[in-house]
This record gives C-alpha cells, sequence and structure tokens, in this order.
C-alpha cells in the first residue's frame, strides 16, 4: 500500500504467474506449428486520415483544462478528525492524538486530491 502511495519503482510491477492448463513448453511448439485453418484478406488502412484524426483529438484535449477536484465530504471529515487531534492533544488524556491526526491528515490530502495522478 506504501509503495503504490508514494509511487515507488516497485508499484508499476507486473508479476506474471503461469497459467493452469499447459504444463510444458512442448505443448506451446505444438501449437506454434500448426497452420491456421483459414486466413482472412488483409486491408491497408489509410493512415492519412488516422492521423488528421489523432491530431484532431490532441487539439481538442489540449484545449479542455483539467484541475484537480475537490472532495468536500472528506474535507469536512478532516477537519474533524483534525479538532478532535486537537482537542485530544490539549486534554490531559492525549492517547488518541497520533491516531486522529495521521487520519486527519490522510483526509485532508484525499480531499484536496494529492494523492494520485496529478492532472496538468
Amino acid at each position: 500500500m506504501i509503495s503504490g502511495l508514494f509511487q515507488l519503482g516497485s508499484a508499476y510491477e507486473w508479476v506474471v504467474t503461469k497459467k493452469s492448463g499447459r504444463s510444458s513448453e512442448g505443448d506451446l511448439a505444438s501449437l506454434v506449428e500448426k497452420e491456421p485453418k483459414h486466413q482472412r484478406g488483409v486491408s491497408v488502412p489509410d493512415l492519412v486520415e488516422m492521423k488528421e484524426e489523432i491530431r484532431q483529438q490532441e487539439q481538442r484535449a489540449s484545449r479542455k483544462k483539467k484541475h484537480n477536484r475537490i472532495y468536500t465530504k472528506e474535507l469536512a471529515l478532516a477537519f474533524l478528525l483534525l479538532t478532535a487531534s486537537a482537542r485530544s492533544l490539549l486534554s490531559a488524556q492525549g492517547i488518541h492524538f497520533y491516531f486522529l491526526l495521521f487520519q486527519g491528515i490522510s483526509f485532508l490530502l484525499v480531499g484536496l486530491d494529492l494523492i494520485g495522478e496529478q492532472v496538468e
């Protein structure tokens, strides 16, 4: 969870596990040796149209300004938790201070949309 939160290098590793059903590489080799029964005709795509369409999509995307969202419910809960942590610190029994403080900071970060992929 922490590596994903701080976007460490191991957060984006994709671990491929062995699939069930095929026990050896010999099975895969026998599948490759077989020729396909039916072959369809190939069509040549019109690359000029595709490039033009991609360019238009990029222009539309550049026009739109994206802003990070503000989540009001999470901010309200963050305010409540941070207020409770301050009250816990000021009271004689401040045993819940750290728990409430870190929870409040977490909800504040989520409420301000500071966690995850940043939108430019």
